[in-house]
């Protein structure tokens, strides 16, 4: 047999280095698991963040939604007020209209009368 310093057989050495080997592929195995372990956490708390904006985003479209048919309403009750109002100024109208007519009967009837009367 032969000896590798400090009085080791090299198959002792090659036991000893065989052992740590396996305890380093151990060691690392762990660690692996550990940043896997570590990775998946990220990616749900990744998840849950994105979540939580979805939700506010969903609240925020339902905010928008909201107000836009309060919108859609307050046009409506608008333009019926506007027809309302069109129709009320046409009746208006009309009513002048007519008044110019009565009122300008009499006075053509006092012109005409002048008229003759200065002949």
């Amino acid at each position: 047999m032969r000896t590798v310093g400090l009085g080791k057989t090299s198959e002792q050495g090659l036991s000893e280095n065989q052992k740590e080997k396996g305890e380093l592929e151990n060691r690392v195995a762990e660690l692996e698991e550990s940043l896997h372990r570590h990775q998946n956490r990220n990616s749900v708390m990744e998840l849950k963040v994105s979540l939580n904006r979805i939700e506010e985003m969903k609240e925020r479209i339902e905010e928008l939604e909201a107000a836009l048919q309060n919108c859609e309403i307050r046009i409506e009750y608008l333009e019926a007020n506007e027809d309302r109002e069109n129709e009320q100024l046409h009746y208006f109208q009309n009513q002048v209209r007519d008044r110019d007519h009565i009122m300008e009967r009499p006075w053509l009837k006092f012109e005409r009368l002048r008229i003759t009367c200065r002949c």
